[in-house]
């Protein structure tokens, strides 16, 4: 038993130690030594905080932040900590708070709205006053392009002091959201939302044995797990089990899903909404023959109403009802976002964690989305005075938040998983690699992201739908190049 618990105390660490400080690629395809070991990055305590010692005399950074309306798992409880309560990411993050707080001699402040778009027109309003009421902003994503269009926001490389090839940055974010070779948003280790904000699968593996389904770790490892792979495994399952002769949310599927789902499969085949050019501005990729074909195999797979079931069909917190449909034993896979994963350890049946699946065996890669509507970022109003102070401030939370709440948050998505599932750790390892960033999700040029609403009514007409909004999303584009151009920062 002790050994036991020595071998699962080294996976810990060893994962820990590996998961995060790389942002660039990890191979989802051949051998399976390369899958997991391409990008281990250096250990934490490798690194050193280069900053010089200031002393802001009692300076207050207020960070502006908003929720996510209806759905309490993403109430923004990162910021302003004002006690320790012997939760691990909390109690990092207190530290995080007390260690540069200390170091600078500076306050933390916050102001909270609820809505995200209450929270952009607060900032206007702000910034119309010039009051410079919020050395901070952390919107939602979605909120990019309004930013920008309005001139709200400054170019974060102009900052002090902020250094984007440190690991406690998300290099992948700076690479994705950066436009006309401007970062107006990133994401560092300072916050855990938006990891939470990545999508993947779980599996019931009680299930698995009971229909003598393979789990699909060797497929992932391999490089062989595509959307036909898990569809095989997804129409397998499936039971009217309350014999009502109906199949509704009180029966057993092979995949439990939400609308978003569509987004997801859609980038991990290795298409997306948006693309950029040799000029760093976005272009539509939706609209290509490669992507159409894509989405309406998987809409064969969504819409058989026998073996997979919509959630958001279901009263209430769709989250709770989904959560409690998997841990009743009512779905072979479910489709989840990180942030979902700490709920279901308490879960009686073991499960795992998948990978999203490739189209097809000719990517090289897996890729996973960090969603557009939940995930958040960090930007500063143009009405910031002190951007050296900010810039120190900004890399100081990074790092410590590297530090400290980067193994805490680790450990805490795989308590209670780790111990029963080893393998979960390589699917984090791959997840985490190769998230991704789509500017179309983002900037929703034309309202073309929202295809996914199309699962809602079972539509299946994407050409159309892309083809009406085409021209309107090109305008959109040409408006945000405009506002590229132009603005102040």
């Amino acid at each position: 038993m002790k050994a036991q618990k020595f071998i699962a105390m080294l996976l810990v660490l060893s994962f820990l130690a590996a998961l995060f400080g790389c942002a660039d690629k990890a191979s989802g395809g051949g051998d399976k030594s390369a899958s997991t070991t391409e990008n281990i990055p250096e250990e934490t305590t490798g690194y050193t905080l280069d900053l010089p010692e200031t002393n802001m005399d009692g300076k207050i950074f207020t960070f502006l932040t908003t929720n996510w309306p209806g759905e309490d798992i993403w109430t923004m409880n990162e910021i302003t900590i004002e006690e320790q309560d012997g939760s691990a990411v909390n109690d990092a993050m207190y530290l995080r708070n007390v260690n540069v707080q200390s170091r600078f001699n500076c306050t933390i402040g916050e102001r909270n709205i609820p809505s995200f778009i209450d929270a952009v027109n607060e900032l206007y309003k702000s910034i119309q006053a010039g009051d410079n009421a919020y050395d901070i902003f952390i919107p939602r994503m979605q909120a990019l392009t309004t930013l920008i269009v309005k001139d709200m926001i400054i170019d974060l490389k102009k900052l002090g002091y902020i250094d984007f090839t440190k690991p406690w940055w998300d290099a992948r974010a700076v690479e994705d959201l950066a436009l006309a070779g401007k970062n107006f948003g990133a994401n560092s280790y300072m916050t855990t939302m938006d990891k939470g904000a990545i999508s993947t699968f779980v599996f019931n593996k009680e299930l698995m044995k009971d229909y003598n389904i393979t789990p699909p770790y060797d497929y992932i490892l391999e490089g062989s797990w595509t959307i036909n792979k898990m569809a095989e495994q997804i129409k397998a399952v499936s039971s009217d089990l309350d014999g009502n002769g109906q199949m509704n949310e009180n029966d057993l599927y092979g995949l439990l899903y939400q609308r978003d789902t569509l987004h997801d499969l859609l980038i991990a085949s290795g298409e997306s909404v948006a693309k950029k050019d040799a000029q760093d501005l976005p272009y539509v990729s939706l609209n290509t023959d490669s992507a159409i074909s894509k989405i309406q195999h998987m809409f064969t797979i969504l819409y058989d109403t026998s073996t997979c079931f919509n959630v958001m069909t279901l009263p209430g917190d769709f989250n709770v009802g989904m959560n409690n449909m998997f841990q009743n034993n009512q779905g072979l896979y479910m489709w989840i976002r990180m942030v979902n994963i700490v709920p279901l350890r308490t879960m009686e049946a073991d499960f795992g964690i998948a990978v999203v699946p490739k189209f097809d065996d000719s990517q090289k890669e897996y890729y996973s989305t960090v969603n557009p509507y939940t995930g958040i970022f960090i930007c500063v109003p143009i009405t910031n005075p002190d951007t050296d102070y900010t810039g120190m401030f900004l890399e100081a939370m990074a790092y410590e938040g590297y530090v400290n709440v980067r193994p805490a948050y680790y450990d805490t998505l795989l308590t209670g998983i780790i111990a029963r599932d080893n393998e979960s750790s390589q699917m984090l390892d791959i997840l985490f690699a190769n998230r991704r960033y789509d500017l179309g999700l983002i900037l929703d040029m034309g309202d073309l992201r929202s295809f996914i609403y199309m699962v809602m009514t079972y539509d299946t007409n994407i050409v159309s739908y892309v083809e009406k909004r085409l021209r309107l999303a090109n305008k959109d584009i040409e408006k945000l190049t405009q506002a590229l151009l132009e603005n102040s920062d």
